[in-house]
């Protein structure tokens, strides 16, 4: 089930955009006039639940009227605390617990939403508040009850749709809205919480470090690979007299602070997932752990394999090679049999996983792939392949060559080839892209974590530190060779 608010200035308005977004069958729950025109609550795929005991046949005396006396008799409840508090801890009752817990997922979604609405507009928007469109909501629910009843036949059984499908369309849904916070939270902090920005009037080969402690933070962030304007950003408040140790333990928090890092691990939760990147970022292999720690974490869990990489040799081999080994669907997608077409046939599927081509920006189907990645959006989650080994200024042009594609997050791949973290750690500061996985060797799937910004900058220290003993063990072989 999904609920809906649309606002319009007209009634005729207002049903010609439910009908083209939420379809004919699409049910009105509740209609009323606003400021500027009028509001509709709406919910699509509504299904009553079946009722929980059926009545028994009515039985017929001989003048024909109904005979009751076998019915039980109705019974009410005098105390009306007991039914306020009955309707506080059960709300909605005649729905069942997975429509509750939607519907209340969905006003929890909705409240946010409205919030962020309201601080990106600076308060001056006259939109419905979150408090009236639950309370709307909640007000609608009660005409459910009376509308699932009407709609019961008890002749003809209701046609469900199949239970997969319904799970992947409230996937879709709370995706979607999920997005729309996502994309409001950065509209809000201007790009996420990416604090780290370049100065506009910085001109850097004029900087100089303002006492020695700051020069010497300043040299250590550099061998560890950062740009230039994080390194200003992080060393330009150390003053001269600061403790050395706590100074630079602050430098690293305030590190881990402005990296993003995804709030959870999607992939436990199944779902639809794109690898983008340029080729040989490490796409094909990160889905074969993706898909092969998911089948270790979920037993009997059903995955599908989607390729849209047709335009290399052999470029399906290594896909369907995993699909062999895992015992799973692999689908190619191409002009003429969609994406979208393939996701359909994969529905039942509890996780489904699209390897991608690596094209320039340069080949004339690149914007085609994207197109239909951000068309899809909402359905699909993609993840930006990053290769820990390109330096910031590569890492940039991957983001911007991709981003058309409506990225969701980036796995940071090839950890453990890269000789420095702070080139790909400047690339994310700078895009403000959500980190949510990390990859460091070609086991599979022991070398897939969950990202974590704590661990990736003690691990950029620590490389730091093993690149400065080699060099100076390489310095001291040339002296004394």
């Amino acid at each position: 089930m999904r609920v809906r608010r649309f606002t319009a200035s007209s009634m005729q308005k207002a049903l010609k955009t439910v009908r083209d977004e939420m379809g004919p069958d699409a049910v009105i729950l509740s209609n009323h006039r606003v400021k500027g025109g009028v509001e509709i609550i709406v919910a699509q795929n509504y299904e009553p639940s079946s009722a929980k005991t059926s009545a028994p046949p009515m039985a017929f005396t001989e003048d024909g009227e109904v005979d009751d006396s076998h019915l039980p008799s109705p019974t009410f409840s005098r105390d009306k605390n007991t039914q306020e508090r009955r309707k506080e801890k059960e709300p909605w009752p005649f729905l069942s617990d997975d429509e509750r817990k939607q519907v209340n997922e969905q006003l929890q979604l909705q409240e946010q939403l409205e919030t962020m609405k309201r601080q990106r507009d600076g308060g001056s928007a006259k939109t419905i508040s979150a408090s009236q469109d639950k309370e709307a909501l909640r007000m609608a629910l009660d005409e459910m009850k009376t509308r699932r009843d009407s709609q019961l036949d008890p002749v003809q059984p209701l046609q469900r749709e199949p239970k997969a499908q319904q799970k992947q369309e409230r996937l879709a849904m709370l995706d979607d809205m999920r997005n729309e916070l996502h994309d409001l939270k950065e509209m809000l902090c201007g790009d996420g919480q990416k604090a780290l920005q370049q100065p506009a009037n910085f001109v850097w080969k004029k900087y100089a470090p303002a006492n020695a402690l700051q020069a010497k933070f300043w040299q250590r962030l550099e061998n560890m690979g950062f740009d230039d304007w994080v390194i200003y950003q992080l060393v330009h408040d150390v003053v001269s007299h600061a403790d050395e140790k706590g100074a630079w333990q602050l430098i690293l928090q305030d590190l881990v602070q402005h990296m993003n890092i995804s709030p959870s691990d999607r992939l436990k939760r199944g779902g639809v997932y794109a690898m983008v990147g340029p080729t040989g970022a490490g796409k094909t292999t990160t889905i074969a752990k993706m898909a092969v720690r998911f089948t270790l974490e979920h037993e009997n869990a059903s995955i599908g394999l989607v390729t849209m990489d047709n335009y290399r040799l052999a470029a399906h081999d290594q896909l369907k090679t995993l699909g062999q080994i895992l015992g799973v669907p692999v689908q190619v997608a191409d002009q003429e049999h969609t994406l979208s077409k393939c996701l359909d046939e994969l529905s039942d599927c509890d996780l489904v996983l699209i390897d991608t081509a690596g094209l320039t920006p340069q080949h004339p189907m690149l914007n085609y792939q994207l197109e239909q990645l951000a068309s899809l959006r909402g359905r699909v989650h993609t993840l930006l392949t990053l290769p820990a080994t390109s330096t910031s200024r590569v890492l940039r042009k991957v983001y911007h060559n991709y981003k058309a594609a409506g990225i969701g997050g980036c796995v940071l791949t090839k950890l453990d080839e890269a000789s420095s973290l702070g080139d790909a750690l400047s690339a994310l500061l700078e895009s403000g892209l959500d980190l949510s996985y990390a990859t460091d060797g070609q086991r599979i799937p022991d070398d897939f974590h969950v990202a974590s910004a704590k661990a990736l900058v003690k691990r950029a220290v620590v490389m730091a530190k093993q690149e400065q003993a080699s060099q100076d063990e390489a310095e001291a072989q040339g002296v004394w060779s």
